[in-house]
């Protein structure tokens, strides 16, 4: 299997786990900026059922505008994107991506944009703190549910 991101999976619902991931950003300074439901276009463009698979950009709006003073081309990496996908046995997959990712694996773009690599990484930071929220919440909830 490919890296593709952070990935954790979530025992609960489809629905919840989009709710408790939006509220997980959100609280780490995460907005999210952009949905796209996957199975919907599916089945509109190609008249295909697919599983469900929502994507979410997510931005830090201090980090962002910082980040495109310093360049305007930088828009293209700035957002983190989320993937959700339901899994066959009703857990859900939570995948984030790296912001700046294709940036950050040239070594000369950290050395002569210091400033982005610094906001890359608290960005990055920032996702991490949200999936690490989110997860404990599913495992404090999932816990609180076995010994009820």
């Amino acid at each position: 299997m490919q890296d593709y991101g952070r990935r954790i999976i979530i025992d609960s619902t489809f629905d919840r786990t989009v709710e408790e991931t939006v509220e997980a950003f959100q609280s780490e300074g995460l907005d999210i900026v952009g949905r796209v439901d996957l199975r919907d276009y599916a089945r509109r463009q190609l008249h295909h059922d697919f599983r469900r698979y929502v994507l979410l950009q997510a931005l830090p709006a201090r980090l962002t505008v910082d980040a495109l003073r310093r360049d305007l081309d930088v828009g293209t990496v700035l957002p983190a994107i989320v993937a959700i996908y339901e899994l066959a046995d009703g857990e859900t997959a939570v995948v984030a991506g790296q912001p700046f990712a294709s940036v950050l694996v040239d070594p000369q773009w950290q050395t002569s944009a210091p400033e982005l690599a610094n906001v890359a990484t608290q960005e990055s930071e920032q996702v991490a703190r949200a999936l690490m929220r989110l997860q404990h919440e599913a495992s404090h909830r999932a816990a609180a549910a076995s010994a009820s």
